[in-house]
């Protein structure tokens, strides 16, 4: 039996109601953070009506938006507990942590110094992100446009076809693909291999087995060790990584 989260990942993943799609990543980006907004409040953030979100938590199988929201509360709280339990006995220690990080940014800095060779040549980039890789992106957009290059983001987690109808040829194109809704970002990525396009990609090892093509791009992988799945170390890890990648760019 799905979950509720699921239930609004697969709605997210859904690309006929792009509305959905927009309810769905902000109950996921706020359940991310422990943040339960009210209806009034996604509605306000997502600009659509009340009934619009009613009509959202029922097709997550939910009577309202009030069950939906309730029903992810204690998800949360379970899985919350979950990590908590299998911390038990051997508890995160963060500067430890921000040490494997650092070494892993640094094993990866050949990686880095092609990416910003590429960068500094060509002076533009469109990054492709996965949904769990937004944030990173959008520090990664903000750091380049910083330091005059032309970045954007193109989220086709929202729509696909949005992304079909831009020019890709001959473009360098930084892909993210991390987290577990990867499934669009992957159908992107085959699309933009198709034309003459220079790629990075930043991925995990699970990626690339689901997509051995990765294998023929220029890619680094996700793989420092231990809590290297827990959202917020991965997202340190990537910011670090950018912040890297800043420096090498002229």
């Amino acid at each position: 039996m799905l979950s509720v989260y699921e239930r609004v990942e697969n709605l997210i993943k859904d690309n006929k109601n792009t509305t959905f799609k927009l309810i769905g990543k902000q109950i996921l980006t706020d359940w991310s953070v422990g943040v339960f907004k009210s209806q009034n409040e996604i509605s306000e953030s997502c600009f659509v009506s009340l009934a619009t979100v009613t009509q959202f938590a029922k097709a997550c199988l939910c009577e309202g938006y009030k069950e939906l929201s309730i029903r992810l509360k204690v998800e949360y709280e379970n899985v919350m507990q979950n990590q908590l339990k299998t911390a038990v006995g051997s508890e995160v220690d963060e500067a430890a942590m921000i040490t494997i990080i650092n070494h892993w940014v640094k094993d990866n800095d050949n990686f880095l110094i092609d990416l910003a060779n590429k960068i500094n040549e060509k002076r533009k980039v469109w990054i492709c992100p996965s949904y769990q890789s937004v944030y990173a992106a959008k520090f990664l957009e903000d750091v380049l446009t910083n330091i005059g290059v032309q970045a954007k983001i193109i989220d086709m987690s929202i729509n696909l076809e949005v992304g079909k109808h831009l020019e890709f040829n001959d473009e360098l194109i930084v892909v993210l693909l991390t987290g577990r809704d990867t499934e669009t970002t992957v159908i992107a990525l085959e699309y933009l291999m198709k034309a003459n396009n220079e790629i990075f990609v930043v991925t995990t090892p699970s990626n690339i087995t689901e997509l051995p093509k990765i294998k023929e791009l220029k890619h680094m992988l996700i793989d420092f060790q231990d809590n290297n799945f827990f959202y917020k170390y991965r997202c340190y890890a990537l910011i670090t990584l950018f912040f890297s990648l800043s420096e090498k760019i002229n």
